[in-house]
């Protein structure tokens, strides 16, 4: 994956259509990682509520829009217990990518 920006906390890059950013703690073993995606068309106040419902659902992580953007984003935190082999980080960036999918694609729906 060509990374577009890194600095010791931080990574960026282009992936599948979105934008990612991974961060580590510097305090606790924590990677969080963050998906966006722009909306096309303006976000409605039901997509509030929409993306509040998806919150309620997802055991992984917290979805959002940002209507000053036009940018839906999905968070995930992930506490490394364990050593972070490459194959571990590709399953947890999978699952992240697959839930902001779902979540982008929820959102897309209600707009047409």
């Amino acid at each position: 994956m060509p990374i577009e920006y890194q600095d010791g906390m931080c990574l960026s890059i282009n992936l599948s259509g979105w934008y990612v950013q991974v961060s580590f703690s510097p305090l606790h073993p924590l990677m969080v990682i963050c998906l966006a995606r722009q909306i096309k068309t303006p976000a409605a106040i039901a997509q509030y509520l929409d993306t509040n419902d998806m919150n309620l659902h997802s055991i992984l992580g917290c979805h959002t829009i940002n209507s000053d953007t036009g940018c839906y984003a999905y968070r995930a935190t992930q506490w490394l217990d364990t050593e972070l082999t490459h194959e571990r980080f590709m399953e947890i960036l999978s699952r992240c990518i697959g839930e902001a999918e779902r979540g982008f694609e929820k959102i897309l729906k209600k707009q047409l």
